[in-house]
């Protein structure tokens, strides 16, 4: 085999490798193999007095086949600051987050107190003080 043959061995060898990594890294994409990184708003609920907010979120896809599921509490001022926000997991049997897992919310002088429940753990309370502390 000559030099030039060697030459066309190689860009046609590193062709068909990109294109085996591209056509790998679209179907990991299309599948939602990246879905951990993209919060998906559930539900939001105002203060009383309308001067806070607070987001429930679910952080990508549930663990698979039947694992926890990563979710967030942000706690907002009513000209959109964050306050807090707080990560937990629900244990669910590998079920998405939805507005039932919000058992119940108590707007206090000083904090807001979520009640998270889920099917297979029993109920979190999850307390974010409205001055950060």
């Amino acid at each position: 085999m000559g030099k030039t043959g060697k030459i066309i061995l190689i860009i046609l060898s590193i062709t068909i490798a990109l294109l085996i990594g591209a056509y790998i890294f679209i179907g990991a994409v299309w599948s939602g193999a990246f879905n951990f990184m993209l919060p998906n708003e559930i539900v939001t609920y105002n203060s009383p007095d309308g001067e806070y907010t607070l987001v429930f979120e679910q952080m990508g896809a549930p663990a698979w086949p039947f694992g926890p599921t990563d979710v967030r509490l942000t706690l907002k001022k009513h000209d959109g600051k964050i306050i807090e926000r707080v990560s937990t997991q629900l244990f669910d049997d590998g079920v998405n987050a939805s507005e039932r897992n919000i058992a119940s919310i108590s707007w206090n002088d000083d904090a807001v107190i979520v009640i998270l429940r889920a099917s297979e753990m029993k109920n979190k309370e999850v307390t974010i003080s409205y001055d950060n502390s």
